[in-house]
């Protein structure tokens, strides 16, 4: 029986790239030897091919030199005269301005969702038209079957990501989705119970002291 329980992780070298500019501070406090010009110029233009790009995600506060773009970073340390310390305190002063790396949107929601309904779609096509000899309607299966499908996909997921097959780690994660929808369809769905709207959905959290305008009932196991 084939062990779905495995991890796969593979490293390139001067892959590294950063989600959030307070990367850059960790790595000058923690890993300073690390952090040479060569390596932030790598690691930015990484960063500016995965789609980031920096954007205010709140008010100003002060009017001291900030990076208003990761090509702007980019020239900056191409200077001859580049400095470190002086770099760190741009930086500081941008994360102080409430501006950040931000990846990116690749796809809308409903985009997304429309892509998961096609692969419903095809899969009640091929599996529930063309059922084998010994097989049984997926109204019949318990949500364990349905599980055991999903670690098959996510153990595909893995290796294909292992590979660095990115298009083919989305296409079995695409795969996952719609498993877990057609479950619920059969199953049924618990409800996420929002007391009041949240307008930000994408600052939903469980955390009351975060959010105190709107209550949410449950927790993450419900």
């Amino acid at each position: 029986m084939e062990n779905t329980n495995c991890c796969f992780m593979q490293t390139v070298p001067n892959s590294h790239s950063w989600a959030s500019l307070k990367g850059i501070l960790v790595n000058y406090e923690y890993r300073p030897k690390e952090l040479t010009k060569e390596y932030l110029l790598i690691g930015f233009k990484n960063t500016c091919e995965r789609e980031y790009e920096i954007k205010q995600i709140g008010e100003p506060v002060n009017s001291e030199p900030i990076f208003p773009s990761i090509e702007n970073i980019i020239n900056y340390i191409e200077q001859s005269d580049f400095k470190m310390e002086s770099f760190i305190d741009i930086i500081k002063n941008t994360l102080n301005n409430n501006i950040d790396l931000i990846c990116k949107r690749k796809m809308e929601r409903q985009d997304v969702y429309k892509n998961i309904d096609a692969e419903r779609k095809y899969q009640d096509w091929r599996w529930n038209t063309n059922l084998r000899k010994n097989d049984i309607s997926d109204n019949e299966k318990p949500v364990a079957e349905w599980i055991n499908y999903i670690e098959y996909h996510l153990n595909k997921a893995k290796k294909e990501n292992y590979q660095l097959n990115k298009n083919n780690t989305l296409a079995e994660i695409r795969k996952i989705a719609a498993l877990a929808v057609r479950c619920m369809e059969i199953h049924g769905c618990p409800e996420r119970k929002l007391k009041n709207y949240c307008p930000d959905s994408n600052n939903l959290n469980d955390n009351e002291d975060l959010f105190p305008n709107y209550e949410i009932y449950g927790n993450d196991n419900q």
